[in-house]
């Protein structure tokens, strides 16, 4: 007759050397970094799985959880990295282009050479003028076309304080703005040159083939046109009006 627990049940028998599960050390690193650093975080929950299944430890759930969010933040990196990256390019292009926009005024009159000898000998000038009188003619004849009409000019510009043609070119427009003083020259070959000067601090700007228009001439320095009429200068950047100057005398062949 076998032996009879409490009750009259049979006894349960344990082994007496069992123990529960380990638990698996890679799957708790796999959650942990999956906050600390999501691909070290992949890469622990990958092989603690692998030893899981070999091993029959406790800690797949800990190491699928840690990959899966291991991948959902490594996601989320790699995207606001992209962001970052064309937010940083976006700056350093409109950057680069508010350098390399003309800052206005500045760029009217690239050449800086003040005029302080004509300036100085204004006063000598002025007491001579008979001798200047005689000086006139041969500027006359070393340069054909129509005399301008513009005060203190003859066919070459302006006799003093304003810019002249070179050598023997005529001047084919002269003209004293508000702010400028202009004249357009033409050379032997038939192309023109373009010289101004500016009033307030005597500047001065010499530009290559200007070109004729219904009104007057307009020539370009870079980015910046200038526009000679009867109404006087312009000066454009683009299509955007730089600065306007009222014509004072104009005369234009």
């Amino acid at each position: 007759m076998s032996e009879q627990g409490g009750y009259g049940y049979p006894q349960q028998q344990y082994p007496q050397n069992w123990q529960p599960r380990p638990m698996n050390t890679l799957a708790i690193l796999a959650m942990v970094f999956a906050f600390l650093f999501a691909p070290l975080g992949i890469v622990f929950g990958h092989i603690a799985r692998s030893q899981i299944k070999r091993t029959g430890e406790q800690g797949d759930g800990l190491a699928l959880a840690g990959l899966i969010l291991g991948y959902i933040f490594t996601g989320l990196g790699i995207l606001f990295f992209i962001l970052w990256i064309a937010i940083f390019a976006a700056v350093v292009d409109d950057a680069n282009s508010n350098n390399n926009r003309p800052s206005s005024r500045a760029l009217s009159y690239s050449a800086t050479t003040p005029q302080a000898p004509r300036a100085t000998t204004t006063p000598p000038r002025a007491t001579t003028t008979v001798p200047r009188a005689t000086t006139t003619a041969p500027r006359a004849t070393t340069a054909s076309g129509p005399l301008p009409t513009v005060t203190g000019s003859d066919r070459q510009g302006f006799i003093s304080n304003g810019p002249s043609c070179n050598a023997n070119n005529p001047a084919v427009a002269v003209a004293i703005t508000t702010g400028s003083r202009i004249v357009v020259c033409e050379t032997g070959v038939g192309r023109y040159y373009y010289k101004g000067e500016r009033l307030s601090d005597g500047a001065v700007i010499e530009l290559d083939d200007p070109i004729r228009t219904r009104e007057g001439f307009a020539v370009r320095n870079g980015d910046v046109t200038y526009q000679l009429s009867p109404n006087g200068l312009v000066i454009l950047d683009g299509g955007s009006e730089l600065g306007s100057e009222s014509a004072v005398e104009v005369w234009l062949n």
